[in-house]
């Protein structure tokens, strides 16, 4: 999990348009956070041969990408940047779930019909560790994953404090960090404190691999 702070930047992938740009302008001086553009050919010359990746979320222009293009990125970031954080914006409106499985790191997803304004409220949420995603697409997220083979609770579930494992069952139900706050009773800044100590324990980097934890790792007994 992230604190929305100067030390993020972004990388914007997206042809080299006028359209691309001045969004990319736009965003990033209502952000004020420093955002790289790069067109799919330069991510894939610029990350292939580098160690380390500085950049904290990319931001991807899903329109732009063909199939074997996704599969490209695919295997370029499990090898070299695993954890990054990702966002598609342009996605067609109709998109289910199965659209976005393979985007592992996925916090957020903007349709080609939300405003500037939308995609500014969503990513100022992403930066402060929240998803951005359609009550539809993330409850599609939920039914998918329940729906999958039963699992056992794990031996590092029960290593969890009990006001941990309380927010970690939350948030495996698709609840926001003000949800949670509302029902345990405790602040915002209490709830991401938690989540930024439970994310270390379960060697988690964001909010979707903890919800994917969730469902691996918590039977349903705990949820009665």
């Amino acid at each position: 999990m992230h604190n929305n702070d100067i030390t993020r930047s972004i990388t914007f992938v997206a042809h080299n348009t006028l359209q691309s740009t001045l969004l990319k302008e736009s965003v990033e001086n209502i952000l004020g956070l420093p955002i790289n553009q790069l067109t799919y050919q330069q991510l894939i010359n610029q990350y292939r041969f580098e160690d380390q990746v500085m950049t904290s979320l990319i931001l991807i222009d899903f329109s732009s990408l063909s199939e074997e293009e996704k599969a490209t990125y695919f295997a370029l970031r499990d090898q070299q940047f695993p954890s990054v954080d990702e966002v598609l914006i342009n996605c067609p409106p109709e998109s289910d779930y199965a659209s976005f499985l393979k985007w592992k790191n996925l916090v957020g997803v903007f349709y080609s019909d939300d405003s500037l304004d939308m995609l500014v409220r969503g990513m100022k949420q992403v930066l402060d560790g929240e998803f951005w995603f359609s009550r539809q697409l993330a409850q599609e997220y939920i039914r998918f994953y329940r729906n999958r083979q039963p699992v056992t609770t794990s031996d590092q579930f029960a290593l969890l404090t009990k006001r941990e494992q309380q927010i970690i069952k939350l948030l495996g139900e698709g609840a926001s960090n003000n949800d949670i706050a509302q029902q345990l009773f405790v602040s915002e800044n209490t709830v991401k404190t938690h989540l930024h100590n439970v994310f270390k324990k379960i060697n988690v980097s964001n909010r979707l691999q903890a919800l994917l934890w969730a469902k691996d790792n918590i039977g349903n007994e705990e949820f009665v």
